[in-house]
C-alpha cells in the first residue's frame, strides 16, 4: 500500500482550525492509516485508489472541505486556462507513444515543498505510472527550455547530462551508470530511446531521468511538466492530479499544443466529468432516507459541484483529479464517507446460515499445494485484459471474445478466454530477472458461445529459462495427473501459438479440457521473451460444458 510522510508543521500550516487529535479521527474516514507519529512527521498508508492524497497539498484539501462549516467544490471544476505559447511535436515516437504537457506559472517553492512534490511524483510512478512502466513524469525550469520543443525516438548514443551529474553521458551509459539508469533499463527495450529536445538538446530521458539543465530549485518561477506513458488516459489523469496541487499554491496554469501528423490538441483538459445519480439508488444502497438536498451537501463537502436536476436526479461534477471515480456507485460510496460510517448502523441478518467450503475450492487448494512444491510461485493477472494480447500477440485471429461494452482503457476490454497470454506478459516484464522462472495462476476465465456465456476456472502455468523443452512441462502435468487423480492425457495437436509438432490436447475421457506445449518463437518475439518458455492450460470447472474450448 503507498506509505507518504508528512510534514506536520507544514501540513498544519494548510490546514488552519484543524489540531492533531481531529485529524488523527477523520483520516480513517480517506481509507487511510496511521503507521507513524512523531513530533516532526506524520506517516500515513492509503489505498492506491486516491492518488491525489499522496501529497500535502491534496491530503489538506480533502481534509479541509470534509471538516468546513460551508463546503464548496474544488476551483479547479471551474478553472478556465489560457494558451502558453508553447508547442511540442511529436515525431515518431512508438516506444512511449502518450503524453501530456502543461506550464505552470509564478511557483513559490521552498526545500520542503520540493521535497514534497518529488516524493509526490514518486508515489504517482509507483501507483498509476506502475512504476513509470505505464506513466512517467518529468518536472523541469521551464526559463531554462529553448522552445520549440520535439518529442521523438533517437539513437542510444546520444548525449545529455543526467540529474545529479555534470558531465554528458550517452544514452546507453546512463542506463549503465545512472542509478535510475539502471534501476529503469528494463523500461527501455528498442533499438531507439524516446527524448524531449529543444534547441539546445535533449532535456528529458523518460522514463529514466531528466537533464541536470532544467532541474528545479528554490529559484524556479515557471515550471514544464511532462509525461510520457503507454496509456493515454492514465498520462493524462496523472497530469490533472499534479496540477491540482499547483492550483491549490496559487499558481497559474496553462496549456501547451501539441502535434503529430495532422493532429493538434491542447493539453491539460481540466473540464470535469457528468455523471448523472439517482436519490433512489443512493438510498438503497446505503439503507438509507436522505433528502437530495441533504445529498448535495454531502458531495460538496467531498469537494463534487453537484447540482439538482429533480427531486430524483443528481448532476455531479467530479473534480478531474479525482480518477478514482468510474460509476456513480464510487459517487455513493463518498456520500457514505461524508455521511460518516460511523453515522450507519449496522443490522443483523433475520435469517443464520451457516458455510462451508465448496468442492471447487477444496480441489484448488490441492491444485495449488502441488504447484507450490514444484517449486512454482502463484500469480494473480488481471482478469481484464486487451485483445491484441489475447489474439493477435498469440498468433490467433477470428476468436470470438467476451468485451466490455464502456472500457476505460483498451489495455482493459475484454474478458480473457485464457489465461497463458497473462502468464507470458508477465514473463515479460519480469525478463531482467533471474532464470528459471516458474509461475503458475488459478483464475476465471469467459467467454461467449451459442449466445450464452461461459464462465469457468482454468488453471494455467509457465516455465521460462534457457535450456526449458517440452519434457519440463509435460512432467508437470503426469504429476498434476497423479497426485490429483485427474486421469488426464495427452493426444498430440498442433496450435498456431506453439511450435509445430511440441503442443498436445489434454484430454480428460472424450473432453478437450486444455492444451500444452512449447511456445511458438514468434509468439515470443510478440512478448519480448528472449528463452524458451513451455506452458500448460487445463479446465477444472466448467459448470455447464464438457469441453473448455480452450482457442
Amino acid at each position: 500500500m503507498p506509505t507518504v510522510t508528512f510534514n506536520k508543521k507544514m501540513l498544519f500550516s494548510l490546514m488552519k482550525n484543524i489540531d492533531e487529535p481531529l485529524l488523527l479521527g477523520i483520516i480513517k474516514n480517506f481509507k487511510g492509516e496511521v503507521k507513524n507519529l512523531s513530533k516532526d512527521e506524520i506517516t500515513v498508508e492509503f489505498e492506491p485508489d486516491r492518488p491525489d492524497l499522496f501529497s500535502i497539498f491534496g491530503f489538506s484539501r480533502a481534509i479541509k472541505s470534509y471538516i468546513a462549516a460551508s463546503p464548496c467544490p474544488h476551483e479547479i471544476i471551474k478553472k478556465e486556462i489560457s494558451y502558453s505559447g508553447i508547442v511540442v511535436e511529436i515525431i515518431q515516437a512508438k516506444l512511449r507513444p502518450f503524453i501530456a504537457c502543461a506550464v505552470v506559472r509564478d511557483v513559490n517553492l521552498n526545500y520542503d515543498m520540493i521535497k514534497d512534490l518529488m516524493n509526490f511524483q514518486e508515489m504517482l510512478h509507483l501507483t498509476i505510472g506502475r512504476d513509470r512502466r505505464k506513466v512517467a513524469i518529468g518536472i523541469h525550469d521551464l526559463d531554462k527550455i529553448a522552445p520549440p520543443i520535439l518529442y521523438t525516438e533517437v539513437s542510444p548514443k546520444s548525449k545529455m547530462m543526467p540529474l545529479g551529474m555534470y558531465e554528458e553521458l550517452s544514452l546507453e551509459e546512463i542506463l549503465k551508470k545512472h542509478e535510475k539508469g539502471i534501476k529503469y533499463a528494463h523500461l527501455i527495450d528498442s533499438q531507439s530511446y524516446p527524448v524531449y529536445i529543444d534547441k539546445i538538446g535533449i532535456f528529458s530521458f523518460p522514463p529514466i531521468i531528466n537533464s541536470n539543465r532544467t532541474r528545479v530549485t528554490t529559484n524556479t518561477k515557471n515550471l514544464f511538466i511532462e509525461l510520457t506513458g503507454t496509456d493515454k488516459r492514465s498520462v493524462e489523469q496523472t497530469l490533472n492530479v499534479i496540477l491540482a496541487d499547483f492550483i491549490d499554491m496559487g499558481s497559474i496554469i496553462e496549456s501547451v499544443q501539441i502535434k503529430e501528423d495532422n493532429l493538434t490538441m491542447f493539453s491539460p483538459d481540466l473540464h470535469p466529468r457528468r455523471i448523472i445519480v439517482d436519490l433512489a439508488s443512493i438510498n438503497d444502497l446505503l439503507g438509507l432516507n436522505l433528502q437530495i438536498g441533504a445529498v448535495a451537501n454531502l458531495l460538496r463537502r467531498m469537494m463534487y459541484d453537484a447540482k439538482i436536476v429533480s427531486d430524483n436526479i443528481l448532476e455531479v461534477l467530479v473534480p478531474p483529479y479525482r480518477v478514482d471515480i468510474l460509476h456513480k456507485v464510487d459517487i455513493i460510496e463518498d456520500i457514505a464517507i461524508a455521511y460518516g460510517y460511523e453515522n450507519l448502523k449496522p443490522e443483523l441478518p433475520t435469517i443464520a446460515t451457516i458455510g462451508k467450503e465448496s468442492e471447487m475450492e477444496r480441489r484448488e487448494a490441492k491444485i495449488r499445494e502441488v504447484f507450490i512444491g514444484l517449486g512454482f510461485q502463484e500469480v494473480l493477472t488481471f482478469t481484464l485484459t486487451s485483445e491484441r494480447k489475447q489474439v493477435y500477440l498469440m498468433n490467433l485471429a477470428n476468436v470470438e471474445l467476451l468485451k466490455i461494452e464502456n472500457p476505460i482503457s483498451d489495455e482493459y476490454c475484454v474478458y480473457r478466454r485464457w489465461i497463458i497470454p497473462n502468464l507470458l506478459n508477465f514473463l515479460s516484464f519480469n525478463r531482467h530477472r533471474k532464470y528459471p522462472q516458474k509461475i503458475f495462476e488459478i483464475g476465471y476465465v469467459s467467454y461467449p458461445i451459442n449466445g450464452s456465456i461461459i464462465v469457468g476456472r482454468n488453471v494455467s502455468a509457465a516455465i521460462a529459462g534457457s535450456n526449458i523443452s517440452f519434457a519440463d512441462i509435460k512432467a508437470v502435468h503426469e504429476i498434476l495427473s497423479k497426485l490429483l487423480s485427474l486421469n488426464t492425457k495427452l493426444i498430440r495437436k498442433d496450435h498456431p501459438s506453439f511450435i509445430q509438432g511440441r503442443s498436445a490436447a489434454i484430454m480428460l475421457s472424450d473432453c478437450e479440457i486444455g492444451i500444452i506445449g512449447e511456445i511458438h518463437p514468434s509468439v515470443l518475439n510478440n512478448f519480448n521473451i528472449t528463452v524458451p518458455v513451455v506452458t500448460l492450460e487445463f479446465t477444472h470447472y466448467y459448470p455447464k460444458y464438457c469441453n473448455s474450448v480452450i482457442l
